[in-house]
Order: structure tokens, then C-alpha cells, then sequence
């Protein structure tokens, strides 16, 4: 099956109207995507995010000395034309790992909940000091790992805190993408988080420049 293709960024001196122009254009790109999927073409997307995703967290947990049972994670409740995570972090949550997903709040906060919670009841934006490793949804990043996210800010607005409340030890920040996501450049401004890799079906983790 044929993937999308996303067009070289060429800025326009306008960087709002060249965010929103990517924006529809990703959005479009993903939904023509997902359109031509068949079950089993998202079932072994799923899966090869899962398989590649527990093994990179457990690679990261080694490094660190601690079993997955230690470790908690962010992750995200996927929409339909987003990357299908829900087996990543199911395979996370069977190995042992405390996963937490975002509940937003007023633009751009977000508050977090343990997945294993069905009734997601808020934990505290002060749960990110537990956090050991982010996977973070995105639209599209660049090579230099800029992220292009949806326009809330949310993203923008977490990762510093998260940074900040996890100072001491280094938190890697991964974004999960569809295959042909990754770009050489995507409109950013100073504020745009920078991600240190990212997790596609195709190619599993991959580290991004700095």
C-alpha cells in the first residue's frame, strides 16, 4: 500500500498561517491513510508499534537499572486517524509499567490518569515528577526532532514542567507518528517542543538531532 506524502516545508515569513496550512495537510494525509486500511492493515500497524515500543521502554529501563514494574509512562488514547497505540501501551501496562494518559484541561494544561483507571480520575499535573519515559503524540516532526502538534499548546506547555520536575535524571521524550510523518522541516517557532525520538510501524524507535 502507497503512503501519503507530505511537500518540503517552504516558509512563507508567516509561521501561524504555515502551521495551520500543515496542519490540513497532515490531518488530510491521515485520514486518507486510515480510509484505505483494512482491519488486518491496523491490526499489524498495532502490533508493530507494540513489539518495537515494549522493546525500546524495556531497552530504556535496563539502562536505568530498574524492571518495567518501576517505571512509569505517558502515553495517549488514540482517535481513529492517529497512530493505533492501544496495544503499546496495553503491552506496557502487562509488563507492569504504570501508564498515564492526559485529561485535558484549560488551554494548553493538561492533568494525567492512570489508564488502569476506568474512571480516569485526575492524579495532579505534580505526577509528571514520576514520569521515566514520554511517548507523546504529534502530527509530524522534523529531522532536528521539532514536533508540529495540533494547536492547543498542550504539548508545549507539559514537556517544560516535565523537564523541570524531572531535572535530575534524564526523561527521553518519543513521538508516536505514522510512517511518513517525519519531514525535513516542519513551521515551528522558539516555543515548539523538541523530541528526542520517534516510533513509527516502519521503522520502530528512532533517534532525532538535537
Amino acid at each position: 500500500m502507497s503512503r501519503p506524502l507530505l511537500p518540503r516545508y517552504q516558509p512563507t515569513g508567516d509561521v501561524v498561517a504555515d502551521k495551520a496550512t500543515w496542519r490540513s495537510l497532515v490531518r488530510a494525509a491521515r485520514r486518507e491513510l486510515v480510509d484505505g486500511w483494512s482491519e488486518a492493515d491496523r491490526a499489524a500497524r498495532a502490533e508493530a508499534l507494540a513489539q518495537a515500543g515494549l522493546q525500546w521502554v524495556q531497552e530504556h529501563a535496563a539502562r536505568a537499572g530498574l524492571g518495567l514494574d518501576r517505571l512509569t509512562v505517558t502515553a495517549f488514547e488514540p482517535m481513529r486517524t492517529e497512530p493505533p497505540a492501544q496495544r503499546l501501551t496495553g503491552a506496557l501496562r502487562q509488563a507492569g509499567a504504570r501508564v498515564l494518559v492526559p485529561i485535558t484541561l484549560a488551554r494548553p494544561r493538561l492533568d494525567w490518569a492512570d489508564l488502569a483507571d476506568p474512571t480516569r480520575g485526575p492524579l495532579g499535573e505534580a505526577v509528571l515528577a514520576q514520569v521515566d519515559v514520554a511517548l507523546i503524540p504529534g502530527l509530524a516532526v522534523s529531522e532536528a526532532g521539532v514536533r508540529l502538534g495540533q494547536g492547543g499548546g498542550y504539548y508545549d506547555h507539559t514537556l517544560p514542567r516535565l523537564h523541570n520536575l524531572t531535572a535530575a535524571r534524564r526523561v527521553p521524550v518519543v513521538v508516536v507518528l505514522h510512517d511518513h510523518e517525519v519531514v525535513p522541516q516542519v513551521p515551528a517557532d522558539e516555543h515548539d517542543a523538541v523530541v528526542d525520538a520517534v516510533l513509527r510501524p516502519g521503522t520502530g524507535v528512532v533517534g532525532l538531532g538535537r
